[in-house]
């Protein structure tokens, strides 16, 4: 089936069964349907496999949906084969028993998101927005997550003292706090510097670099023990475009152009060196013990979970490399 027509079968809840992955002659390409949650500059790595998935061995199709809430109800119902969202999607499917999954990978290795308020507003920081509204990507996203996680250090409720309002793509997030639709919400890069430099929004609380495993690459436990070696074969791929995008400059921007190709070549430039340093590092696609505890204590922070209720580190990630 495909994949863009099963984007109109998820708005419609009236799915087919996703096709089985099968075992390919050694040299062709390996296919994977690939579901993404609230793509962004970050994404790059893996978009350059779907763009250049020639160059890796590898076909990728590709299907972007809004809000991690969203894109993950859609793999819970079978759909694709691996899912791209942050780790609080993962935490969440144990919890609830909705799917088998591992981990096998990382790529956004920081929070990237920083909460931000107009500049027309009075909100200097989270705990100015007691009564307020405030604009995230989806419920269920990481968005959603770090904002209740804000929130609670400063003593206010989530559920009570603020009102978080679903703008969808962070374009639309954007779009939403310069047309003074809501008051404060989160944004990450490209329109994080956008809206600060144009004065549209001032910053708030800096999440941006805090090391926090907020896009990760999971797969069924049942597809993984089939086929571990294909999946190997992608992390081996990704590992190598992540290395590719950090010292290749040349084949960096030809995957940047590709994916925003009205951005001047400065910013984009400016935005790769910025992901080197912050997003991607340390570009190798492994997650780490730091990583995960550091996801365990904001995922408890936020209040969605308690501890006791996240298994350790080695339940749920299999490193593949």
């Amino acid at each position: 089936m495909h994949f863009r027509k099963l984007l109109a079968l998820a708005a419609a809840a009236a799915f087919s069964v996703w096709p089985a992955m099968n075992a390919r002659a050694q040299g062709t390409p390996h296919s994977f349907a690939v579901l993404e949650a609230t793509p962004a500059f970050h994404s790059l790595p893996m978009l350059a496999l779907k763009e250049f998935g020639s160059e890796f061995n590898l076909k990728l199709d590709y299907m972007q949906l809004q809000g991690g809430g969203e894109t993950g109800a859609v793999f819970a119902g079978g759909h694709g084969d691996v899912l791209m969202a942050g780790i609080d999607k993962a935490f969440g499917f144990r919890h609830a028993g909705l799917v088998d999954a591992k981990i096998i990978g990382v790529i956004l290795t920081s929070a990237n998101w920083s909460m931000v308020a107009t500049t027309k507003s009075q909100i200097k920081s989270p705990a100015d927005l007691k009564g307020k509204t405030i604009g995230i990507s989806g419920p269920g996203s990481s968005s959603d997550m770090l904002v209740r996680w804000a929130v609670r250090k400063v003593g206010l409720d989530p559920d009570r003292d603020i009102q978080m309002v679903a703008l969808g793509s962070v374009a639309n997030l954007f779009a939403g706090l310069e047309n003074d639709r809501v008051p404060a919400g989160v944004l990450v890069q490209p329109f994080l510097n956008r809206a600060t430099t144009s004065n549209v929004v001032r910053v708030i609380d800096d999440w941006e670099a805090m090391s926090y495993p907020n896009s990760v690459l999971m797969v069924r436990t049942k597809d993984l023990q089939a086929q571990r070696a294909k999946f190997t074969h992608l992390m081996t791929a990704l590992k190598s475009a992540l290395g590719k995008m950090r010292d290749d400059r040349q084949f960096a921007m030809r995957v940047a152009k590709k994916v925003y190709p009205n951005i001047a070549d400065a910013e984009l430039n400016s935005q790769l060196d910025h992901a080197i340093k912050v997003l991607w590092k340390p570009m190798d696609g492994m997650m780490t013990k730091e990583l995960y505890e550091n996801a365990r204590g904001i995922f408890v922070g936020s209040g969605r979970l308690k501890a006791a209720d996240i298994p350790p580190m080695e339940e749920l990630v299999v490193n593949l490399l």
